[in-house]
């Protein structure tokens, strides 16, 4: 072969080689566009089914325009990476949409009209570096008909409900009515703490929390004794459904059997409704409430509220004042609950973000055994809790008995519970026989046009039931969650815990689509280095072990010295002149210091020696190793073609 042939080959490869590179790449953009490889331990970028059904179902167009302030975040790198991770879920969901979502990604630079597009759509800018630089990191979204959802701001300390924010988005601009709330129980929500007597003489005063409610939902509060729920409800809330008769429970039964979604405030003792006036005297009814729990119900639900018994709990107890015997003191009162937010799920998008939750004679959730129902705990008690009777808090509790009888079991109990999957009825020999109703003809009379045939039983559910159970109705009262404060002549209300937050959070959370109520949370791309900050803790704790050594040889020495100091013979007396022993002791003292401080330098110098050879260890992996492996698969890969190269040689 000749030369010219040989070049001409050569130069023919290589064209055909870069035709080969540039036809891969395109077609690898084009056909694997969507394809993606999820090696995250919480599978941080693997949408949820939920969220692909969502936007398989977007009808209408709907444009999202996600403000970012590129520049400005290039001074915090977590914050800008966190952005990326925003940006580039935003582009998945515009893909999975089927081009129904329209994306605009906007840097809005300080003093630019894109800035003045951000601050007029809602999204909140932060000041962050200079004057007058303002980082903005929001989402605003619009559908056909200009309906506006927005994300004021991506807080990082949200980012595992980042795409149930996302996706609780989009499908409020595809389905942009409100939904309908449906309100039965004995809690007078309408009327106020005076209950019929104060809507008889015109002085109703609405519970806030149906306030807040209504703010965000349509509301039907559902009168009388309604057969069966109405289909256009969205959402069922039952606020302390006691007394509730086979008919309603039937009802109630079948509404969540066939989808219906189901909040419950059931109470084992209500104090709301033991305070209630009596209609007829004006006077609180004698006996006090008996509770409004729906055991029926509650085991076909897989779950069990013990019955007549609240939770108690010492470290969660709020202080009340009493002066019951002596002057008057402050107190734990066991059955009033004030629940931080470390007791709250952070993995439940309904509790997540709350910061406390007050509760009032709060009755205990438990699972029962065999049940085919999933619970999950939203609140907890603490472990230095227990059950006790409500009968001791019927007529005027005394703080100081309850205090004397509680004795811990160690247990935490559930105060609050999402209860999830496959159901049976509650009525398996059928629906309950109605009684018989006034002006209903009798033996020999004609009787009345039938009604409507009743719908057929539905057995089982058909897919997982969704029911939040709450075991108290107090909370929501407005005087466990609320301050009432005067000012400038105007009556202020000032929220003293997260109680309307929650209650509207459920509704928000279960009103909407079955694909968005089954959003999980997600964990942090920011993963700490959980092995590191350990050895840090473990370096502060031996740390102030030290500390504390070297403080308490400080009193002894100075014990020390007053005792000698005591017993001096007199010499020189009246003056501050020390004695030999006096001053040995001191030089003592100097050392051990000497001694102990030195021993503290060295045991931080080895712990921190400790951190540096495991950060060195993931820096030489990161850095060198992953590079030197490819470098020894490269010249692997190399040798192997030589020899086969060589191979080929001999043999012609």
């Amino acid at each position: 072969m000749t030369g010219g042939k040989k070049t001409l080959l050569t130069s023919t490869g290589l064209i055909a080689a870069f035709a080969l590179f540039f036809a891969v790449n395109l077609g690898s953009n084009q056909g694997l566009r969507d394809a993606r490889l999820d090696l995250t331990q919480a599978r941080l970028y693997t949408l949820s089914d939920g969220t692909r059904n969502v936007l398989k179902n977007v009808q209408e167009p709907i444009t999202l325009r996600f403000f970012f302030s590129d520049k400005v975040a290039s001074q915090a790198p977590q914050l800008k990476q966190y952005g990326l991770r925003v940006r580039e879920l935003l582009e998945r969901y515009a893909t999975l949409s089927g081009g129904k979502i329209r994306l605009e990604v906007i840097d809005p630079e300080p003093f630019s009209e894109a800035e003045d597009r951000a601050v007029q759509a809602g999204v909140q800018g932060i000041q962050f570096g200079g004057a007058g630089q303002n980082l903005y990191f929001g989402l605003v979204g619009t559908n056909s008909v200009d309906k506006q959802e927005i994300i004021p701001f991506f807080q990082a300390e949200k980012e595992q409900f980042l795409e149930y924010d996302l996706t609780k988005l989009v499908y409020g601009l595809t389905n942009p009515k409100k939904p309908t709330v449906g309100i039965l129980g004995e809690l007078p929500l309408e009327y106020g703490p005076g209950g019929m007597m104060a809507a008889m003489r015109g002085q109703a005063q609405p519970y806030l929390i149906l306030g807040q409610i209504k703010q965000f939902f349509d509301v039907k509060m559902l009168e009388g004794k309604p057969e069966q729920i109405d289909d256009k409800i969205d959402l069922l809330l039952l606020a302390h459904p006691k007394g509730l008769s086979d008919e309603l429970q039937y009802a109630v039964d079948q509404f969540v059997l066939k989808g219906g979604r189901l909040i419950v405030f059931a109470d084992p003792y209500s104090e709301t409704m033991a305070a209630m006036p009596n209609p007829m005297t004006g006077q609180p009814m004698p006996g006090g409430d008996s509770g409004s729990l729906l055991p029926k119900l509650f085991q076909a639900w897989g779950v069990d509220v013990a019955q007549d018994k609240f939770v108690a709990d010492l470290t969660l107890a709020q202080r009340v004042q009493t002066g019951r015997s002596g002057p008057a003191a402050v107190v734990d009162y066991l059955p009033w609950l004030a629940v931080p937010g470390e007791r709250l799920s952070h993995e439940d998008v309904i509790t997540a973000d709350l910061t406390s939750i007050n509760f009032a004679s709060v009755g205990s959730i438990k699972k029962l055994e065999g049940g085919t129902t999933s619970v999950t705990p939203l609140i907890r008690s603490s472990d230095k809790a227990m059950l006790m009777d409500t009968a001791e808090l019927k007529g005027d509790p005394n703080p100081q008995a309850l205090a004397e009888a509680f004795k811990p079991t160690g247990e935490i109990y559930t105060l609050a519970a999402r209860i999830t999957g496959p159901a049976k009825t509650a009525f398996p020999d059928g629906p309950p026989k109605p009684a018989a109703k006034e002006g209903e003809p009798k033996n020999g009379e004609k009787p009345a046009e039938p009604a409507a045939a009743p719908a057929p039983q539905i057995k089982e559910s058909a897919k997982p039931i969704n029911v939040i159970l709450v075991a108290d109705a107090d909370l929501l009262d407005d005087r466990f969650w609320v301050r009432t404060q005067q000012m400038f002549g105007q009556q202020l209300y000032v929220p003293i815990s997260a109680n309307a937050d929650m209650v509207v959070n459920a509704i928000d959370n279960m009103s909407g689509s079955g694909d968005l109520i089954g959003l999980r949370s997600r964990g942090k791309s920011q993963r700490p280095f959980e092995v590191i900050d350990g050895l840090r803790r473990e370096a502060d704790r031996q740390f102030l072990a030290r500390e504390r050594e070297l403080q308490k040889r400080m009193e002894e020495t100075e014990k020390k010295i007053a005792d000698l100091q005591s017993k001096s013979d007199g010499a020189a007396a009246g003056n501050a002149l020390i004695t030999a022993e006096q001053q040995a002791a001191i030089e003592q003292f100097r050392a051990d210091l000497l001694s102990t401080r030195k021993e503290l330098r060295d045991v931080q110098r080895e712990l921190n020696r400790d951190i540096e050879r495991l950060q060195l260890g993931v820096k030489f992996i990161n850095i060198g190793l992953m590079p030197l492996l490819a470098a020894l698969v490269a010249i692997g890969l190399s040798v192997a073609w030589r020899r086969r190269r060589v191979a080929r040689r001999v043999e012609g």
